[in-house]
């Protein structure tokens, strides 16, 4: 008996094969919502309406389905999407489509996901950063560590901190040293957050500790509460 997944996963990449020919119609509903020619019939005024809920449902499904789907459909989806993701000028939709996005851990996605980290929108960017921070390919790491340091938007540079926590990589650590650098308390906070989940140390929240630790040295640890001070602490709330 075939495998129902696999045969959900073949309707799935058939309706993509028809959003892509221009098809309106497809076995797949969530697709078809997608398809830029069927989305031209929209009125603007509908944007927002039940096409846009449609719009975010079919994504959402499509969400759900990246973990069922075999290499080999998730790259085309990955790529469908991407190209999707391009040629929409919607904030709201571009959101949706990069979470989307980032449960294809392929490197279409990853190169989609990338690209939209230069977009003029800081939502988008930061988005972007989200779902960066769930793929696993050589350039996440490098863009966001690009991202916390050259970012105007500071949410945008936080988020980008943060992702890095994901990657057990000497890149990502290295890449939160401009961090623990600025002058904002919260940056250097998520920085040595970050940190710590990368290396599996703890030097408190001592920026300078953690300088030294980036610089190849061997900072004292940080020493930890003992359960008198931890009481005392406690009882003055």
């Amino acid at each position: 008996m075939p495998d129902r997944n696999n045969g959900l996963s073949m309707l799935m990449l058939i309706g993509l094969l028809a959003a892509v020919s221009g098809c309106a119609d497809g076995p797949v509903p969530e697709m078809r919502s997608l398809n830029p020619w069927v989305r031209k019939q929209w009125a603007e005024d509908e944007t927002f309406g039940p096409t846009y809920y449609a719009r975010v449902e079919a994504l959402q499904s499509l969400r759900a389905k990246a973990g069922s789907l075999p290499p080999e459909e998730r790259e085309q989806v990955a790529a469908e999407l991407s190209q999707q993701l391009a040629a929409e000028s919607a904030v709201p939709m571009k959101l949706e489509m990069l979470r989307t996005l980032a449960a294809y851990n392929t490197a279409t996605a990853e190169a989609a996901i990338v690209g939209n980290l230069q977009s003029e929108n800081a939502d988008v960017r930061r988005v972007a950063c989200e779902a960066l921070a769930r793929q696993k390919g050589p350039q996440a790491v490098t863009a966001l560590g690009q991202v916390v340091g050259t970012d105007t938007d500071a949410d945008v540079r936080k988020t980008a901190a943060r992702g890095l926590q994901q990657f057990q990589d000497p890149a990502a650590a290295q890449a939160l040293r401009v961090a623990l650098d600025e002058d904002d308390p919260a940056m250097q906070k998520i920085a040595m957050d970050s940190l710590r989940s990368i290396s599996g140390r703890d030097y408190g929240n001592d920026p300078s500790r953690w300088r030294e630790y980036l610089q190849g040295g061997e900072p004292a640890p940080a020493e930890r509460p003992s359960i008198a001070s931890s009481w005392r602490e406690w009882s003055l709330w």
